[in-house]
């Protein structure tokens, strides 16, 4: 279960920096024929279209706080996971003394 909340964990850090700005920066692309050009991600620096970007950015959002949900519920599922581990564990030993003092007490006999 740990491993699962470390990949979210990853795959939420691994969308960081992929939003679209609506438009250009101070001058974060570079001159050439017919002005800037734009490089930061994968549409360029802004896709020229301030709808689809504020649209693929409302869904980025959207995806990245799901993701961030997704890690922390499994992380939280591990620890609990690792509680109950533990308590089975202690009832288990627990369990093992009580029929050994048990047993004891009849050897006795």
């Amino acid at each position: 279960m740990q491993g699962a909340a470390d990949a979210a964990e990853a795959a939420s850090n691994g969308l960081r920096g992929t939003d679209v700005p609506l438009t250009l920066g101070d001058g974060d692309g570079f001159l050439g024929i017919g002005g800037m050009v734009p490089a930061d991600n994968a549409f360029g620096r802004t896709l020229g279209m301030p709808a689809v970007a504020a649209a693929y950015n409302d869904h980025l959002a959207k995806i990245q706080k799901l993701v961030a949900q997704l890690h922390q519920t499994t992380a939280d599922t591990s620890h609990a996971l690792m509680r109950v581990a533990e308590l089975y564990e202690k009832a288990d030993e627990d369990s093992k003394q009580r029929v050994n003092r048990a047993a004891a007490g009849l050897e006795g006999n």
